[in-house]
């Protein structure tokens, strides 16, 4: 049996150093051509300290370490400071794991050192197990706590390290009466107890994981659905600017008529004041901004050009949006500013700001609205005011969930009486640009 459990564990633990570091570093596992390399270059050397190296463990220690950070780096896509942070966390997780629980059970288990020598010992096999167990509850609590978008993730942490402790506790006594019950078909059972432990484990693992799956597929339905609204309301939004130019041109028949007759009948200083009063509003109808980016355009002129009683600023360069799906640009921009919009309504000087600027190889994009009092303390979750809020308060989320997928960073902050988001997107064409 050794012959099969020793490898076992041994792929068990390259395969869980692989998905721990590429799932850190939010990389796709079907476009990961270096996933299976790794496992087996891991795997490889694993067998070879195992079997040539066990004197050495300090040294195979640093080139476990430095095979992680190849590997780490090898896939990050220039987020190396995350990579080489996700190679240190497996190794160190790993060290301390086999520390803490060989420490916890050599205070219950009298002689553990000479229970788990010998290759067919059940204690030392019930060990390993334990030691797995831990290992995958402990990445997957870290993987939640550095995920950007976890929120729907929560849960499932919780249960895989419930059900982890339990196994582990189970695991734990399992492991006392084999220490101390000296007798073979005892063992035998004991290791049939694990066997058992183990596939309960998986099955519950897999059913929490195919729950999540079915959360996901609902989460992006409510995106969906809240996408279709958008666009709904930008379609309604075009119609209108469309009714307003018409009555603009209408209008502005009936002005240029005035002006021609004024001219005609030599009014100069008439003519010229009612040109100074009319050149203003022709100015200010749906022209906030004008950049390269169509969309953007439309989402910020038609959402802020026709605010009242409302000081808007708008700054810095907008920059290359290119890479950036329309749709996906349209959501987040227009959920932003509509969130900026829906918080202003109760205050009594309006302001927003919307700020542009680039920080070496990241696009930077603040947006900031005046508010009555702190938002972060009165209402930390961001969950929307307005009536009908179960569906209105996926807008932060969309926010999110775009920023996540373009591998970027959200933040939420108040200073002088303003909130603001900040939104850090990478530019992946800064360093063909260079």
């Amino acid at each position: 049996m050794s012959l099969f459990l020793e490898p076992a564990i041994s792929l068990f633990d390259s395969i869980m150093c692989v998905y721990f570091i590429t799932k850190f570093n939010n990389v796709p596992f079907r476009k990961n051509k270096f996933l299976i390399p790794a496992i087996l270059i891991i795997f490889g050397f694993t067998l070879i300290n195992d079997y040539f190296m066990s004197g050495f463990n300090t040294f195979a220690t640093f080139i476990f370490l430095a095979l992680y950070i190849v590997y780490a780096l090898t896939v990050a896509k220039g987020h190396y400071i995350r990579a080489i942070l996700s190679a240190f966390m497996f190794e160190i997780v790993f060290v301390l794991l086999s520390s803490l629980i060989y420490v916890a059970i050599s205070m219950t288990i009298h002689n553990f050192d000479d229970a788990l020598q010998g290759s067919g010992s059940a204690v030392r096999y019930i060990y390993m197990v334990i030691h797995k167990v831990s290992l995958f509850a402990v990445l997957k609590i870290l993987l939640h706590v550095f995920k950007a978008d976890h929120s729907l993730d929560l849960w499932n942490s919780v249960l895989t390290f419930l059900f982890s402790f339990v196994t582990i506790i189970g695991l734990g006594m399992t492991m006392h009466i084999s220490a101390t019950m000296d007798a073979e078909p005892i063992d035998f059972q004991i290791l049939m107890i694990t066997v058992a432990f183990i596939v309960v484990n998986l099955i519950l693992y897999i059913l929490i994981a195919q729950i999540q799956k079915l959360l996901q597929s609902r989460y992006k339905l409510r995106l969906l659905e809240e996408k279709m609204e958008f666009e709904k309301n930008r379609h309604n939004d075009a119609t209108a600017i469309w009714t307003n130019i018409r009555k603009v041109q209408h209008d502005m028949k009936q002005h240029l008529n005035v002006i021609s007759e004024q001219l005609e009948n030599g009014d100069i200083e008439d003519c010229k004041k009612y040109l100074a009063d009319l050149l203003p509003n022709v100015e200010r109808m749906g022209k906030m901004i004008k950049s390269e980016n169509k969309i953007l355009d439309y989402i910020i002129n038609s959402k802020l050009s026709n605010l009242k009683d409302t000081k808007i600023i708008i700054s810095g360069s907008i920059g290359d949006l290119s890479d950036i799906n329309e749709l996906d640009l349209a959501c987040l921009f227009g959920n932003m500013i509509d969130n900026a919009v829906e918080a202003i309504q109760t205050v009594e000087e309006k302001q927003i700001e919307l700020l542009f600027f680039r920080q070496n190889a990241n696009r930077i994009i603040i947006c900031k609205n005046t508010v009555n009092g702190s938002v972060l303390k009165s209402n930390r979750a961001l969950k929307s005011t307005k009536k009908g809020g179960d569906f209105h308060g996926y807008g932060t989320q969309i926010i999110a969930k775009i920023v996540s997928d373009y591998h970027g960073m959200i933040d939420y902050f108040e200073e002088f009486n303003m909130f603001g988001v900040q939104i850090v997107l990478p530019d992946p064409g800064f360093a063909s640009k260079e």
